[in-house]
């Protein structure tokens, strides 16, 4: 890797990499050290200590896959997902309540009582105000709505989600940390030393701008490989469609048939007869 050439599109994108972006996420997060950091900040807890930290996990839950940005255990038992996200095209509450609960059944062992469920923490740093309330970090967790007064209470569920975000501005230290998050250039906050060195070092040291590189191109392949097994479904499936047009219109088979001939569904077979 060190004597690998890289191309310049390559080395681009990577020297535009900020932290907040998957492929320098994953590297900056697999430093232990730096997850300390971020979690004892976002989660006001100067003692809190890091055992485990796994970037770019998979859980399975009962009907789906997820992979999360980074997933870490904590001395006291406590799990705890960080996850980035860009764009705004996901309904982020649901998505972070399907995080919450998968975690939650796929660190709890078979037989385990109740009282002994893992704490879970999501915290979801974006790019924009994913609530909408102008607010930089909102703490949310399941409550109940007392109907004397109409106030909410905690029920102490042992689950938390913290909606993080880089856009709304504010002077305390979290807002400088996810601030460092929208950088591109390596930078030294002595509030944050472990980010400060781990961003360093892959921005301005050659074997980490190499590892960069490395990552982005890996990325790159996969979005490639994985355009193009669409495209071919795609065009596989209109071919199939075109296929059963002509069955439709020039056989007896009924829609099953035809739809068993053609890899499509009944559904679609009907319409197909309809519109003919």
């Amino acid at each position: 890797m060190k004597n690998k050439i890289y191309s310049e599109e390559i080395q681009l994108t990577a020297q535009n990499l900020r932290v907040i972006d998957d492929s320098l996420f994953r590297l900056i997060v697999s430093r232990k050290d730096v997850c300390q950091e971020i979690l004892q900040t976002l989660l006001d807890d100067k003692h809190l200590r890091v055992l485990h930290v796994t970037p770019q996990d998979t859980i399975v839950s009962l009907h789906r896959g997820l992979i999360l940005d980074c997933l870490c255990e904590l001395g006291d038992g406590h799990i705890v997902n960080i996850e980035v996200q860009r764009g705004n095209k996901n309904d982020d509450i649901r998505r972070c309540r399907l995080h919450l609960s998968s975690i939650t059944a796929n660190s709890t062992p078979k037989g385990t009582d109740f009282a002994d469920i893992p704490n879970v923490t999501i915290i979801y740093i974006t790019e924009y105000d994913a609530l909408g309330n102008n607010q930089t970090i909102t703490y949310t967790e399941m409550c109940q709505l007392r109907k004397t007064d109409s106030t909410y209470i905690p029920v102490k569920d042992g689950g938390l989600i913290i909606y993080a975000n880089t856009c709304i501005k504010d002077d305390s230290d979290k807002s400088e940390l996810l601030d460092l998050f929208l950088k591109k250039d390596s930078f030294d906050n002595k509030k944050f030393p472990h980010l400060s060195n781990a961003v360093k070092y892959f921005k301005d040291n050659r074997e980490g701008v190499m590892e960069m590189c490395q990552i982005v191109e890996d990325f790159a392949k996969k979005y490639a490989q994985e355009y193009a097994q669409e495209y071919a479904k795609e065009k596989a499936n209109e071919r199939n469609i075109e296929i059963a047009k002509q069955l439709v219109a020039t056989t007896n088979l009924n829609d099953k048939e035809i739809a068993n001939a053609t890899s499509l569904n009944v559904e679609e077979v009907e319409k197909l007869r309809n519109i003919n």
